[in-house]
């Protein structure tokens, strides 16, 4: 027999039972619907997370020093960040810019208002190799502060206005009373001096407050900083010269040293291996790249898991495709007898049942694609209103996506399934005596 006209007879087998057909159908498609929908729940929580950090500068590596668990120390350990580190990580190859930062919090007075923020001490000098964009206004001077966008709109929706560039302000930082911090040391002198002077410092140091004033600075927002899905989108940018001078933070940069170093490579090639050099100098470094790494691994996992759960149910369906074909078969068993009478070879019989439970797959798979994009499109529409609703937004969510990929996958690995599940059916078939096969009523 042709190819052909084994395939229309597998065609026609099948919707001589119709009923039958569709019901195992369902079973693929619901199985292949489950698959869909978990695996595009992963990857569309992929895209959402990835989506916001790749607008992140992908040539920016933070460096910390070296956090120690066991408390162990070593004559070259690095414990806090300073200037000579900075000037270190200047002369490595392939680093554009370098700068230190220091972050520390506050509130942002403008107008009768106040907004907590934080604020971020960078080396304005270096501001376009940092990479920051402005949305409006200039780069910021001496105690001038640029906002990120996140932080505008919620000053905007405090205070009510919208032109905020050029708009004075205050921060306002808190500082302990240096006199207090004085008289607390001319004490535990003459207390340790006295008889029981042990006694004694342990009380004083337990009883006296820390005394905490406010710090008051006049500033101005100079500028609008474009967003770039990190954490200045909610910040206060200044130059860190300025922003220690400001909140009197001399002596914490001497002895604790900078929040960090971030270090800006003049290629994205060159990340892993400029990040790899600080790490073996003795810092700790990451990079955007790694972060991206990290996360895009965990949501692979997570991906294997969604699909794993909703194989479950194309297991089932897989089975039943098996059940069906070995009842075709006890039906039609005088009908495999006449075909081999007229000539049918064996493998002619083992292929049309193999066509016909590939079919049952290939059409299971195609509805179970098509449901699978009506229930992603409703997921992303409710998604989006509630996020709307609670964020006061109008963006469109995609929390589930379906790549061309995917889908491709669903299809194929339907009808694989199907021609799995129908191997023992069709070789069953295929083994059938003609003559028991004509015995049969």
């Amino acid at each position: 027999m042709f190819d052909k006209d084994i395939v229309k007879l597998a065609w026609m087998s099948l919707w001589r039972r119709k009923l039958r057909t569709i019901l195992t159908m369902v079973g693929i498609m619901i199985g292949t619907a489950g698959i869909v929908i978990m695996i595009s729940l992963g990857v569309g929580l992929e895209r959402s997370v990835t989506g916001e950090l790749e607008e992140i500068n992908m040539t920016s590596i933070e460096v910390y020093p070296p956090y120690d668990m066991a408390g162990t120390s070593g004559e070259n350990q690095i414990k806090e960040l300073k200037k000579k580190d900075v000037a270190d990580l200047e002369k490595l190859d392939g680093v554009k810019a370098v700068t230190p930062l220091y972050m520390t919090s506050g509130e942002l007075s403008v107008g009768r208002d106040r907004i907590g923020i934080q604020l971020v001490g960078v080396d304005m000098h270096q501001a376009d190799d940092l990479g920051y964009k402005l949305e409006d206004g200039r780069f910021p001077r001496n105690n001038e502060i640029l906002i990120g966008s996140a932080l505008l709109e919620e000053i905007e929706k405090t205070i009510g206005d919208k032109n905020m560039v050029r708009k004075p302000a205050t921060i306002i930082t808190m500082n302990m009373i240096q006199e207090s911090l004085e008289e607390e040391e001319v004490k535990a002198d003459e207390i340790a001096q006295d008889e029981d002077a042990e006694e004694s410092l342990d009380f004083q140091s337990e009883q006296s407050p820390t005394e905490m004033v406010e710090n008051k600075n006049r500033t101005k927002i100079s500028g609008i900083l474009t967003a770039s899905g990190g954490t200045e989108d909610y910040s206060a940018i200044m130059d860190i010269e300025a922003l220690i001078k400001m909140t009197g933070s001399s002596q914490i940069i001497e002895t604790q040293g900078y929040s960090s170093i971030r270090v800006i490579a003049e290629d994205t090639e060159v990340v892993d291996s400029l990040s790899k050099e600080i790490n073996e100098m003795g810092y700790m470094a990451y990079s955007t790249k790694d972060m991206l790494e990290s996360i895009g691994s965990v949501f692979k996992y997570l991906q294997i898991f969604l699909g794993g759960v909703g194989s479950i149910a194309l297991l089932v369906a897989a089975i039943g495709i098996t059940n069906t074909m070995i009842m075709s078969i006890y039906e039609r068993t005088k009908e495999i007898g006449v075909n081999k009478v007229i000539g049918a070879s064996v493998n002619d019989i083992r292929t049309q049942f193999l066509y016909e439970a590939s079919f049952i797959g290939l059409m299971g798979g195609v509805a179970g694609l098509i449901i699978s994009y009506l229930v992603a499109n409703l997921i992303n529409l409710i998604a989006g209103i509630a996020i709307s609703a609670q964020a006061g937004t109008t963006e469109t969510i995609s929390i589930a996506y379906i790549s061309p990929g995917l889908a491709l996958f669903a299809i194929i690995f339907s009808v694989v399934v199907g021609i799995l599940a129908g191997l023992y059916p069709a070789n069953r078939a295929a083994k059938i005596s003609v003559l028991e096969a004509l015995r049969q009523e």
